[in-house]
C-alpha cells in the first residue's frame, strides 16, 4: 500500500535541513546579477560559483514553478563541469559539488540512471580525495532525492541502490564516529521503507537506532523517535505513536537544540493527531493550538498552517462549540491570505465544517463541491482524499446515498491511515447496506471491525492510559518541583524584606543626623551650582557657536570653489587650445571633489567625518553627467559604510575623481559602452582598499607605471603617498587601479548584508 503524498511531506520536513551542504540559494535579483556579470567574467572561480548558484537557483524553483527548470540546471551545471576541468579543479574530474547537484536535476527529472552516473563519478572523486565524510553525505543525498522523486516506484531496481546508499553512508560515519549522521542515515531508511510501504523494515531501521544508542539526547535522536511515533501512527499502533511521540517530547523539553521550533511544529502536530484518533478531542484541540501557534509564525507552506486550523475547527465542532470554530477558520484565512486555488480548496472545505454544522447545509455542498473544483486535477493527495470523503459523509448524513457513492471509490482508500481506513469502511457499508448490496455491506462492516480491534483492545487502552498517566504525573512533578521553587524563592523574598527593614530602621535614625549636616552644607552648595551652571550654560552657548562657525567655515570653502568653478567654466569658453582646456576642466573636475566633501561635512551632524558611500555616489552621478556618459557608461558599486576624515577624505576624493576621470574618457570608445567598477571595502589588518576598475582597451603593452610623467598618475600616487597608502595599476583585460590603505578614524559601523 502506497503512502499518500502528505504523509510524506510531512515526515520528510524535519530530514530536510539535515543535507544541505552549506549551499545557500539566490534570490531572483542576486540571479539578475549573476547573469549579468557572467557576460564579462572571466574564467576563474568567481564564474565556477556564479555557475554553480544558478544551477542550484533553478534545481529548487523547479518544485514550486516549472520542471522545465531542471533543464536550465542541467545546462548551468554542465558549464560549471567544463569550466573546473578547463581549471585543474580535482585534477580534471570536474567538481562532486557540481555532479551531485547535476545528478539532483536528472532524478528529479526521473531520469534515474543519469542521475545515479552522476553521483557515482562524485563518489569516485571523493574516495580518491580521502573525504569519507563527504561521501556519505552523497550517498545520502543520492538517496534523499531518489527515494521522494520515484515516488513508491521502483525502476532498475532503485529501492535496493537507495538503501545500499543510506547503509554505506551509515558505515562510514559509525567508522569516522559520527554518531548524528549515522542517526540520520536510518532515519532516511525508514523514511524510505515508509514511502515504499514496507512498514516493518521501516520499524526496524528506527528501532536498529535506538536499541544501539538508548541513552542518546542528540536533536537527530529526538527527531528520530519524533519519526517512529509518525510510522506507528499510520499503521494504527496508536499506543506505540503516543509512547515514541511523548518520549520525544520529553528529550526535546531537556535538550537544547538551536532550532527547536521546526521540531516542536512537528511534534506537537503529531501528538495532536495521536489524540485525535483516539478520540480524545479535549487533548487533541490543546496541542492542535500548540501548533497552530508554532505555525502561524514559521515560513512554510499555508496548506500546513491551513490543515491544523481545520482540524481545530472539527474538534470544536464534535464540543458544539460552532462559534470559535467559526472565528478560528475565519482567523486563520484573515492572518493569511490563500494565495492558490489549491490553499482556497482547504479553506472552503473548512467552511464547509462551520456551516454544514450549523445547518445550513446549502452553503456547506456549495463550499464542499467548489472545494473539489479548486483542487483541479490533484487525485493522490491526502487531503483531496479527505475532501471527498467528507462529502460522501454529508451527502449520507442526508440520507443521499447516491450521491455519497460517487466519492468513495476505491482509489480514494490508497495510502490511508489505519484509523481512516476504519471510518471508510464504514461508510461504504452505510451506503452498500442503503442501497441493497448486503454481501459488499458485510464485507465493509468486517473490515470495519477488524480496523477497530485492531486500534482499540483491551492491553493497547490499557497501555494508552498508563502513558497519559506517566506523562501528565511527571508534568505535575515539574509544576510542584516550580511551586517549591517559587515557595524557596519567596521566604528568601521575606526574610530578606525583614533584614532590609531593620537595616532601614537603623539607617533612618543615621540619616536624620546626616539631613541635618547635609542642610547645612545644601546652602553653601546652592550658591556654587548657580555659578557653576552659568559656567556651563556659557561653555554650551560656546560650542553651539563654534559648531556653527564649523559649519559655516565648509559652507564658505565649497561657495569659493563653486565660484572658482565658475570662473573656470568661462574661462575655458574663451579657450581654443584643446590641451589647456583639458586642463581647466580636469581642475573644474578636482574643485567639484573637494566641494563635494565640503558640503557634506556642512549638511552632516558630525563636522569630522564624511559618509563616503554617499559622497561616492553623488561623486559617479555628477562625473557621469559631466562626462554626457549616461547611455554608455554603467557603475557597479560596492561599498561598505565607512566614514573617514577630512585628512583622508579630500585625497580620496581626488583619487577617485581622476581614476573615474580616465576610465571614462579613455577606456572605451565614445560609441562602445562598458563598466567601471568601484570598490571601497575594509580589509583584514584594519586597512581599506580602494578599487577603479575598467575592462576597456586599457594601456599600450609598453606602458611603465613608474616612468610615467602623466600629471593624473603623479597626482595619485602623491595623494596615495598622503594618505600613507600603496598604489598599484594593474594592466589585465582593461585596467585597475588599487590603493591601500589605514584609516585615520573609522566609524563603528558594519557592512549591511543582504
Amino acid at each position: 500500500m502506497k503512502v499518500p503524498k502528505t504523509g510524506v511531506v510531512l515526515l520528510s520536513l524535519i530530514l530536510c535541513c539535515n543535507l544541505c551542504f552549506g549551499q545557500t540559494i539566490p534570490d531572483k535579483k542576486q540571479i539578475d546579477s549573476l547573469l549579468h556579470s557572467l557576460k564579462t567574467a572571466p574564467a576563474d572561480t568567481f564564474r565556477l560559483n556564479a555557475l554553480h548558484q544558478l544551477g542550484n537557483y533553478y534545481v529548487q524553483r523547479h518544485f514550486n514553478v516549472d520542471a522545465s527548470d531542471l533543464d536550465s540546471a542541467i545546462f548551468y551545471f554542465n558549464k560549471e563541469l567544463e569550466l573546473s576541468k578547463q581549471l585543474h579543479i580535482d585534477e580534471g574530474s570536474g567538481s562532486p559539488e557540481a555532479l551531485c547537484s547535476m545528478g539532483e536535476a536528472y532524478i528529479s527529472k526521473k531520469q534515474f540512471a543519469e542521475g545515479e552516473a552522476c553521483f557515482t563519478q562524485a563518489y569516485d572523486i571523493y574516495k580518491k580525495a580521502g573525504k569519507r565524510k563527504m561521501t556519505a553525505f552523497a550517498l545520502n543525498r543520492f538517496g534523499k532525492i531518489a527515494y521522494r522523486s520515484a515516488g513508491g516506484v521502483s525502476p532498475g531496481n532503485l529501492l535496493q541502490k537507495i538503501m545500499d546508499a543510506f547503509e554505506e553512508s551509515a558505515s562510514i560515519f559509525i567508522s569516522i564516529g559520527d554518531v548524528d549522521n549515522e542517526i540520520n542515515s536510518y532515519m532516511y531508511m525508514a523514511s524510505a521503507h515508509f514511502l515504499y510501504g514496507l512498514y516493518d523494515q521501516a520499524d526496524a531501521d528506527c528501532a536498529r537506532a535506538i536499541k544501539k544508542y538508548p541513552n542518546n539526547s542528540s536533536p537527530s535522536f529526538i527527531q528520530l523517535y519524533y519519526v517512529f511515533a509518525h510510522i506507528q501512527r499510520y499503521r494504527g499502533n496508536l499506543n506505540m505513536a503516543l509512547s515514541y511521540a511523548l518520549e520525544s517530547m520529553r528529550r526535546l523539553e531537556k535538550s537544547h537544540e538551536s532550532d527547536k521550533i521546526r521540531t516542536q511544529s512537528l511534534l506537537y502536530g503529531e501528538i495532536a493527531l495521536i489524540y485525535d484518533a483516539l478520540g480524545q478531542t479535549e487533548n487533541s484541540i490543546e496541542w492542535y493550538k500548540k501548533t497552530l501557534a508554532v505555525r502561524e509564525n514559521m515560513p512554510i507552506k499555508l496548506e500546513y498552517k491551513y490543515r491544523t486550523a481545520g482540524f481545530i475547527v472539527q474538534g470544536l465542532i464534535r464540543q458544539k462549540k460552532y462559534d470559535e470554530a467559526f472565528a478560528i477558520a475565519l482567523g486563520v484565512e484573515k492572518r493569511h491570505p490563500p494565495d492558490n486555488d489549491y490553499n482556497k480548496a482547504i479553506i472552503s472545505q473548512i467552511k464547509a465544517y462551520c456551516y454544514e454544522a450549523l445547518g445550513d447545509d446549502k452553503k456547506a455542498e456549495h463550499l464542499y463541491l467548489l472545494a473539489l473544483k479548486l483542487f483541479g486535477d490533484v487525485k493522490t493527495d491526502e487531503i483531496v482524499s479527505l475532501c471527498k470523503y467528507d462529502v460522501a459523509k454529508f451527502y449520507i448524513k442526508k440520507n443521499d446515498y447516491k450521491k455519497a457513492a460517487l466519492y468513495m471509490d476505491e482509489g480514494v482508500s490508497n495510502g490511508m491511515l489505519v484509523t481512516r481506513l476504519r471510518d471508510w469502511n464504514f461508510i461504504f457499508y452505510k451506503i452498500d447496506s442503503a442501497n441493497g448490496n448486503y454481501a459488499s455491506a458485510l464485507q465493509h462492516h468486517i473490515q470495519y471491525k477488524i480496523f477497530t480491534d485492531s486500534i482499540f483492545n483491551i492491553e493497547k487502552n490499557k497501555q494508552i492510559q498508563e502513558l497519559q498517566v506517566q506523562y501528565e504525573t511527571k508534568q505535575k512533578e515539574k509544576d510542584i518541583r516550580a511551586l517549591k521553587k517559587d515557595a524557596v524563592f519567596q521566604n528568601s523574598q521575606t526574610q530578606q524584606a525583614r533584614n532590609i527593614r531593620n537595616l532601614a530602621l537603623a539607617g533612618s535614625a543615621l540619616l536624620i543626623i546626616l539631613l541635618v549636616l547635609i542642610y547645612s552644607n545644601f546652602r553653601v552648595k546652592q550658591r556654587s551650582n548657580i555659578m557653576l551652571n552659568a559656567l556651563v550654560n556659557e561653555k554650551d552657548d560656546l560650542l553651539k557657536e563654534k559648531e556653527w562657525l564649523i559649519k559655516e567655515i565648509h559652507h564658505r570653502v565649497k561657495n569659493n570653489l563653486q565660484i572658482v568653478m565658475g570662473l573656470l567654466q568661462r574661462q575655458s569658453a574663451y579657450i581654443d587650445n584643446e590641451a589647456a582646456l583639458q586642463a581647466i576642466q580636469n581642475s573644474e573636475s578636482r574643485m567639484h571633489s573637494i566641494a563635494l566633501i565640503h558640503q557634506k561635512l556642512y549638511q552632516s551632524e558630525d563636522l569630522d567625518l564624511i559618509n563616503m558611500t554617499d559622497y561616492i555616489n553623488e561623486l559617479l552621478r555628477y562625473l557621469k553627467e559631466s562626462a554626457d556618459a549616461d547611455n554608455r557608461i554603467q557603475f557597479e558599486k560596492d561599498i561598505d559604510a565607512i566614514d573617514l576624515d577630512i585628512s583622508q577624505g579630500v585625497p580620496l576624493g581626488l583619487i577617485l575623481n581622476e581614476a573615474i576621470t580616465n576610465a571614462i574618457k579613455y577606456a572605451y570608445s565614445d560609441d562602445a559602452g562598458g563598466i567601471i567598477q568601484v570598490s571601497l571595502k575594509r580589509t583584514p589588518g584594519e586597512k581599506i582598499t580602494l578599487i577603479i576598475r575598467d575592462y576597456g582597451r586599457g594601456v599600450s603593452e609598453d606602458f611603465d607605471l613608474k616612468q610615467s610623467n602623466s600629471m593624473g598618475m603623479n597626482l595619485m600616487r602623491g595623494l596615495s603617498k598622503q594618505i600613507s597608502g600603496t598604489f598599484e595599476m594593474i594592466c589585465n583585460d582593461g585596467a585597475m587601479i588599487r590603493i591601500i590603505f589605514s584609516a585615520a578614524q573609522l566609524a563603528k559601523t558594519e557592512t549591511s548584508e543582504v
